[in-house]
């Protein structure tokens, strides 16, 4: 064959090799993304969507059609002293934290809370404990910056600075615009905070039993002024023990007690491990949340976590289950197989009746 003859014929094959290959590349373009710390390209694994968002993005950031409702976010413990401030301090970066977690994810949501466990103060004061959290003032921006809307101080480690470390983090908390409440023993107006979200009335209200009982005539007192004044009632509780996966007959009496007072949803905290979700008269029932960020390394089960996204439209409740894996004080959304084994792990726990959806990830009630 002559040289031209053989030109004729490879030319064309090298066009189609390259053409395939070029499609091969922009089709495997959305499989990677950038590490935020050294820019090296890793796989990505979709983060299931947000249920619904006023943003209208899922997790990765694509563009979804979000449907109509008002999103909320409830997310665990958080811990910035220790070993977590250590961690932030090495690094030199405040949102150290945060780093696996997608970008604005939770700014997607249109009120993202949780439990601030301990005070945000400059000082330490009385009275001295073992375990003795403080928490720098540069912690409040990021909080802020990360889409946080609102934090629960109701729990056994608010007084940690004594009263004037509580009442001053309570200051720059709300100085800085977020919806703060609840402190370690009263039970009365100091739980209660409000919230207009999309047009509707939210209260919230933070209770400790950790370390004291629930004053129950001050706290049936608050929920009836909580349900006089707004659409829908939340109850954020530190209780229970620590390190179980199912809550004690005494935790589900207050639960209980709790929802025939009026509360709407009960969201709890303390054991440090994920429990199950239950429904009581219509009404959920996430009995921990476990570690959301946190120093307590030494264990697999304090090492997990349960992010949960809450949907109301009218009279339905739609819940959204956020595994997380916790390396190092980095929370991250757990994928694929490792969610879809947290989820079977805690659908066990769980009501019978909720379990298949909570292996599925999301639970509807309708109230």
């Amino acid at each position: 064959m002559s040289k031209l003859k053989r030109q004729k014929h490879i030319l064309p094959a090298l066009l189609v090799i390259g053409v395939s290959i070029g499609v091969v590349t922009l089709a495997m373009i959305p499989m990677f993304r950038l590490n935020k710390v050294s820019g090296a390209l890793l796989t990505s694994n979709p983060i299931p969507a947000v249920i619904a968002t006023k943003n209208s993005l899922d997790g990765r950031g694509v563009q979804i059609k979000a449907p109509e409702g008002i999103s909320m976010l409830f997310i665990g413990d958080m811990m910035f002293g220790r070993e977590v401030a250590h961690r932030m301090q090495l690094n030199r970066d405040p949102a150290y934290p945060f780093r696996k977690m997608p970008t604005d994810w939770i700014s997607q949501f249109d009120f993202a809370i949780g439990n601030l466990e301990g005070p945000v103060t400059t000082e330490r004061h009385a009275p001295e404990k073992s375990i003795d959290f403080i928490f720098q003032p540069n912690i409040i921006p990021v909080l802020k910056s990360e889409g946080f809307d609102g934090v629960s101080q109701a729990n056994n480690h608010s007084f940690d600075q004594g009263r004037i470390g509580h009442e001053d983090s309570m200051k720059r908390l709300k100085d800085a615009g977020l919806i703060a409440f609840g402190e370690q023993v009263k039970d009365g107006e100091e739980a209660l905070a409000f919230a207009d979200i999309q047009g509707k009335r939210f209260a919230f209200l933070g209770f400790n039993t950790t370390d004291n009982p629930l004053d129950r005539e001050a706290a049936a007192a608050v929920i009836k002024q909580a349900k006089a004044d707004s659409d829908f009632v939340i109850v954020m509780i530190h209780w229970g023990v620590e390190y179980h996966d199912t809550p004690e007959p005494s935790v589900i009496a207050t639960a209980h007690w709790l929802i025939d007072e009026g509360a709407d949803m009960i969201i709890g905290g303390h054991p440090h491990w994920e429990q199950g979700i239950s429904v009581y008269k219509n009404k959920p029932i996430a009995w921990s949340l476990g570690n959301f960020i946190f120093d307590q390394d030494w264990s697999v089960k304090t090492r997990e976590g349960l992010a949960l996204g809450v949907t109301i439209y009218n009279k339905k409740i739609t819940m959204e289950l956020f595994p997380l894996s916790i390396v190092r004080s980095q929370p991250e959304i757990l994928t694929e197989d490792g969610r879809k084994k947290r989820l079977e792990s805690i659908a066990e726990v769980s009501d019978a009746t909720l379990r298949e959806q909570i292996s599925n990830g999301k639970i509807v009630v309708n109230q």
